[in-house]
């Protein structure tokens, strides 16, 4: 599995791709080099409604109560759900960035 980004998604593309299924709104957040860091998951939409809210969250390796979330105001408007995703995501990566060594 080639991972592009500093921090990555695990199974995002294959829950967009399923239209928005909720068995596939959740997977591992997994760093560059190959560090499972936590999970990540989809809650609070509507699959079947296109304009629906909801919200991305992050759960840290070991730890069972969400660490971040990050809301979106429109599940098919790629710019709110983008725009919440990568918030999420720069979220993620300086609470790494502090407590273990720089993801290069």
């Amino acid at each position: 599995m080639e991972l592009t980004y500093p921090i990555n998604f695990i199974g995002h593309d294959e829950w967009l791709h399923s239209g928005y299924e909720p068995s596939l709104s959740q997977g591992d957040v997994i760093t560059r080099d190959g560090e499972v860091i936590g999970s990540w998951c989809v809650m609070g939409y509507d699959p079947n409604d296109e304009y629906s809210s909801g919200r991305f969250e992050f759960t840290a390796l070991g730890e069972e109560t969400v660490k971040f979330t990050e809301e979106f105001a429109s599940l098919d408007v790629r710019m709110s759900r983008g725009f919440a995703l990568s918030t999420l995501t720069k979220t993620i990566r300086d609470w790494y960035e502090v407590n273990n060594s720089e993801i290069s």
